[in-house]
């Protein structure tokens, strides 16, 4: 998949494809290529799954040779048929319980270990490759799982544990009596909670066919992880129990001269390289599956003393090979990666600052031995060679390593490139808790994450997960996981941090102060009116209720409201400029609220403009009150000449004054000698008020 990824676009030569874009699609190709393979090998719901797998499954090396497949791959799709044939004969006979268990079906012989099977794994290595391992070690560590070398014996007991409960608390409230009282009561108070009536409390207190049907769930379920939680004990320890036999044929020897025959170390140094480049590196980067059982291998041939597997200078090969490939990492291998390296530092840790876990778990054993040229080029004398190394000797090779894993930690983090600061973002975060435990390393670490957590970084996921990663850095060291920092150092830095922890308190309060002040001051700016300061609210009066309390004066304001000083104002033509909402005390201009009211008061009212200015209206009396009849039509006997239409300019005829208030012979004269001229200018279009 990786090697069939272009870099380049076909359609140019010279416009590059960004690596963030290619890390993703490898990703991907490489998730959908682990979900296929497990929906294909699955057989919970089809127990016929493996057989039709292995119908249309090549062997393992036309794979290689004709498909073009990398070795890590091929083992990978051929994984679940080499692990079926091998733990064949132990799964039929638990499942079975007889004594002469069934072989293998025919269609898992090609996956099955034979001479003829061993024989092609020669062409999936180079030549050079198996003069360092031995086709047993390679075909024990690509044929097993993580299942097969650990089994979870602590979480199987958590979650049966927990079933079991569930049973018992069923099978209370199915017997009754006593016991279920407590339950009963429990289950009565949380239907009353949610406002049940009675017949539904007596009903969730009792025992349904629902709760049955739970009950026989949670059977089944017991049943089934404590078969699973037996048969995963069963496999590792035959797993144990194979590799104890054939660990003295794991490893090669080295050809030895006199002086090393002497000193009894036949210790290969080409091992560790060789089983790093083949076999953990292909592997490790596939999966989270495949990175933890990576790791736990590794644990398991120390744990079982292989001879001529050297622990410390496959870690020294390991630590090598991360700190290069950070650079060249997507982001879900950083992360598988990342499994990988956590696993691993946690024992590397333990040796390094648990003087018992040294003794017990790494000194006087293979692992700690050391090949005669890794010993030269780091200093270390030659007791190492056949006793193994100090626990002083050990201390000096973990600051190296930790020196290069943390150089190359901060490489990635001030580079340019997108894929290398994410990558070593992801590796770091993983690993909080077990590196750095150098204050050196870590207060550069610190340091270099400053400007990825600005605001003028421009990715924001790299900000993100810079500012995450500092969080969780700074919780680390303050929890004492920077094991060497000195006591001193560590009392100075909290007494810093207490008082810029006291100067912030303080900024706050003074803060506080501050805005209160001014919100005072705008209250006075703003203008209290006729508020009575001293109004609180728990004063009251004789009937026991709060004083209204006083408002703002210019929310009451009579009249319209003031306006701006830039406000426009309205100038007619002809005339005296007043403003936008009138002048105040003019007549003409009250508006027809004020008519009514007057007319409702019962007195004489004046005639409105209006209605002077309709010619030919009638008049009547009704209440006290003289009103003109408004009308376009012209009355009987009226005088139905056309008149010529006379327009009035603005300001024109300024001998028409309005008529008094009361003087009755005059607005009967205005109405007479006008009504013509004013039904002319209406029908004419003209206007009526000016």
């Amino acid at each position: 998949q990786s090697s069939k990824v272009l870099y380049s676009k076909p359609s140019s030569d010279t416009v590059k494809e960004h690596v963030k874009v290619i890390g993703n699609t490898y990703d991907d190709c490489e998730a959908v290529f682990c979900l296929l393979l497990e929906y294909l090998s699955d057989s919970s719901m089809d127990a016929a799954a493996k057989e039709k797998f292995a119908a249309s499954m090549p062997s393992l090396g036309d794979l290689h040779e004709k498909h073009g497949v990398d070795v890590a791959s091929a083992w990978m799709l051929c994984r679940p048929l080499v692990r079926k044939s091998m733990f064949y004969m132990d799964d039929s006979k638990l499942a079975t319980k007889a004594l002469s268990p069934e072989k293998p079906p025919a269609y898992l012989k090609p996956f099955t270990s034979s001479p003829e099977m061993t024989a092609s794994y020669q062409s999936l290595l180079p030549p050079a490759a198996w003069k360092n391992i031995t086709t047993t070690m390679f075909e024990t560590f690509y044929s097993l799982s993580i299942y097969d070398i650990s089994c979870p014996e602590e979480r199987y007991n958590v979650d049966i544990d927990r079933l079991k409960r569930e049973c018992d608390r069923l099978i209370q409230l199915q017997t009754g009596g006593a016991a279920a009282r407590g339950q009963m009561s429990v289950l009565a108070a949380a239907a009353a909670a949610a406002g049940g009536t009675s017949d539904q409390i007596r009903q969730a207190t009792a025992f349904t066919k629902t709760h049955a049907l739970e009950l026989d769930r949670l059977k089944r379920n017991v049943d089934q992880l404590s078969n699973d939680f037996q048969r995963q004990q069963t496999r590792c320890k035959r797993v144990l129990e194979k590799l104890e036999v054939k660990k003295e044929s794991l490893i090669i020897e080295s050809e030895q001269d006199e002086e090393e025959e002497s000193n009894k170390n036949n210790n290969n140094p080409n091992f560790a390289p060789a089983f790093m480049t083949f076999c953990i590196y292909p592997r490790c980067f596939l999966s989270p599956d495949d990175a933890l059982y990576c790791a736990h291998f590794v644990k398991l041939l120390h744990k079982i003393r292989v001879p001529g597997f050297l622990t410390i200078e496959l870690l020294d090969n390991i630590v090598n090979a991360i700190t290069g490939s950070l650079y060249c990492m997507t982001e879900d291998e950083a992360g598988n990666c990342s499994i990988f390296l956590n696993e691993i530092w946690k024992s590397v840790n333990s040796w390094r600052y648990d003087n018992d876990a040294f003794a017990s778990e790494l000194k006087d054993t293979p692992g700690s031995q050391l090949s005669k040229e890794f010993a030269q080029e780091n200093g270390i004398e030659t007791h190492s060679l056949t006793s193994g190394i100090t626990h002083d000797d050990y201390k000096a090779i973990y600051s190296q390593w930790h020196q290069k894993i943390g150089c190359a930690a901060i490489g990635c983090l001030k580079s340019s490139e997108y894929i290398h600061t994410r990558a070593a973002l992801i590796v770091l975060s993983r690993i909080v808790l077990v590196f750095p435990t150098q204050p050196k390393i870590g207060d550069k670490m610190l340091k270099t994450l400053g400007p990825l957590q600005g605001d003028e970084n421009t990715r924001p996921d790299i900000r993100a997960t810079a500012q995450g990663y500092c969080s969780q850095l700074t919780k680390a060291r303050d929890e004492g996981m920077w094991k060497e920092e000195n006591i001193a150092v560590t009392k100075a830095r909290q007494e810093r941090e207490k008082m810029k922890a006291d100067e912030r308190k303080k900024k706050l309060a003074k803060q506080h102060e501050d805005l209160k002040t001014e919100n005072e001051m705008l209250s006075r700016q703003l203008g209290d009116g006729g508020r009575d300061n001293s109004w609180r609210p728990d004063r009251r009066d004789d009937r026991g209720r709060p004083p209204p309390r006083a408002m703002d004066q210019r929310m009451h304001s009579r009249g319209p409201p003031p306006l701006s000083a830039g406000a426009p104002k309205f100038t007619p033509k002809s005339g005296e400029s007043r403003e936008l909402h009138g002048r105040p005390g003019d007549p003409r201009r009250q508006g027809m609220e004020h008519e009514v009211w007057e007319r409702d008061r019962g007195g004489s009212t004046r005639q409105s403009s209006d209605s002077q200015r309709q010619g030919g209206g009638e008049s009547s009396s009704r209440g006290g009150e003289r009103r003109t009849k408004r009308s376009r039509s012209r009355e009987p006997g009226e005088d139905t000449e056309q008149r010529p239409t006379q327009k009035r300019s603005r300001g024109g005829d300024r001998d028409w004054a309005p008529p008094r208030r009361g003087d009755q012979s005059s607005s009967e004269q205005q109405q007479s000698s006008r009504g013509g001229d004013r039904r002319s200018d209406r029908r004419g279009g003209g206007s009526s008020r000016y």
